[in-house]
């Protein structure tokens, strides 16, 4: 009886230490579940395409309505096409500062995404991907920014047109002063 009164009470031990609440660390870490479109992935793609492809790659300028066209070399073509690159919203820390709205627009028969910075004084104002309802791959990538350097505002307009084109227009305005550059660079594209 006595053997039966150990093993009892030991048991009893096990199972009363078992229920003892255990002080465990809870992991509070959020995990962004946001998922943009991968519009820099778009891009580098067909800077990757023009860099192994032999296109016949051109620009035209246009300065205050007179125009001007010559070659690109395909180092001038990337230096021109990675201004697009550095509007990557899809990493941190600007991913967190935008929001995405889509629609789908029966005209242009595309899904369209539009991102908008959560902070209306941000220099991205928003960019818009316009993907074929049929296909899925993007037909147009506009992105818009806007800086203010003192008493000058500097607007860009930024539009790419995949395994295309894309055109880059400076608007800079300060009291008294407007200029207006348009880079139009082509590489896939019988005209603009």
């Amino acid at each position: 009886m006595n053997k039966l009164f150990i093993s009892g009470s030991f048991l009893l031990i096990i199972f009363i230490s078992s229920c003892k609440s255990h002080n465990t660390a809870v992991n509070n870490t959020i995990v962004d579940t946001t998922r943009f479109l991968p519009v820099m992935d778009f891009i580098a793609s067909d800077i990757k395409d023009v860099k192994s492809t032999p296109y016949f790659i051109y620009k035209i300028r246009t300065l205050d309505k007179k125009k001007d066209s010559t070659n690109l070399s395909v180092a001038d073509f990337e230096l021109f096409a990675h201004s697009f690159l550095q509007f990557d919203i899809t990493k941190a820390p600007l991913k967190s500062q935008f929001r995405e709205s889509t629609f789908h627009d029966n005209t242009t028969k595309s899904n369209t995404f539009i991102y908008t910075p959560l902070n209306a004084t941000a220099e991205i104002r928003n960019i818009t991907v316009l993907l074929d309802e049929s296909t899925d791959r993007p037909k147009n990538i506009f992105i818009q920014t806007i800086k203010q350097i003192k008493d000058t505002s500097i607007i860009e307009r930024l539009q790419w047109k995949p395994r295309k084109s894309f055109r880059i227009t400076t608007i800079t305005q300060a009291k008294g002063y407007n200029r207006e550059e348009s880079n139009y660079v082509s590489w896939n594209e019988v005209s603009n």
